[in-house]
């Protein structure tokens, strides 16, 4: 962002720096995490050393602590919430570019596609503000672009809450076992129009669907 923070939010900030991750990591320290279709995501692998993983964003919170540190790329939008969520973040180990499907998403896909990171790249194809579950095409033009393969990916957790938001976003409760799901890979071709956006995004919707 590039407007002045007030002091209350600088204070907020501060505290989504320097305790936000070290509460995640305790949290999630609590849960036992199993990993499903790594085969699926081993063939991906064959087809490109990068990958581009797509999921809903009520998944965010499960995901994030799962793929800790491992460089990947995400993009987190330019509002005050997407500022101490990028903070955040970053501190778990994720590389952050700024934008959103809804506002200034075109300069965030274009700061991707012309700065890939070493890792793969992740995307909530619903986010930040929906409606849930329905993929939009920034994620579909990303992956044309750069020659990625979509992989589908969620999580399931035995016990979890879910809260009173556009996207009922899951929390799982503490002392549960969440488990990581990917499906096979979905390979968008380079010179995608129109109908292929559309085409592609009703695919991907299903492959992230059917795994839960």
């Amino acid at each position: 962002m590039n407007r002045e923070f007030s002091f209350r939010q600088r204070i907020f900030l501060f505290l989504a720096s320097f305790l936000g991750p070290i509460l995640l990591l305790l949290y999630g320290f609590t849960w036992r995490v199993k990993w499903s279709g790594m085969h699926d995501l081993k063939e991906a692998k064959k087809i490109s050393d990068k990958i581009l993983y797509a999921f809903w964003h009520s998944r965010l919170l499960g995901l994030c602590y799962a793929y800790r540190f491992r460089g990947i790329g995400i993009m987190v939008s330019k509002s005050f919430d997407g500022e101490w969520i990028a903070r955040l973040v970053t501190r778990l180990g994720y590389k952050t570019y700024r934008g959103s499907a809804s506002k200034d998403g075109a300069s965030g896909l274009l700061e991707m596609m012309r700065d890939l990171p070493e890792g793969d790249l992740a995307l909530s194809v619903d986010g930040p503000k929906g409606p849930a579950e329905k993929v939009k095409p920034g994620a579909i033009i990303l992956a044309s672009k750069a020659g990625y393969p979509v992989v589908p990916i969620t999580i399931i957790a035995e016990r979890m809450w879910r809260l009173n938001t556009w996207d009922r976003f899951m929390v799982p409760k503490p002392f549960s076992t969440i488990t990581v799901l990917c499906g096979p890979h979905i390979k968008v071709p380079a010179d995608i129009n129109k109908d292929g956006l559309k085409k592609y995004g009703m695919e991907i919707e299903k492959a992230i669907t059917d795994l839960a």
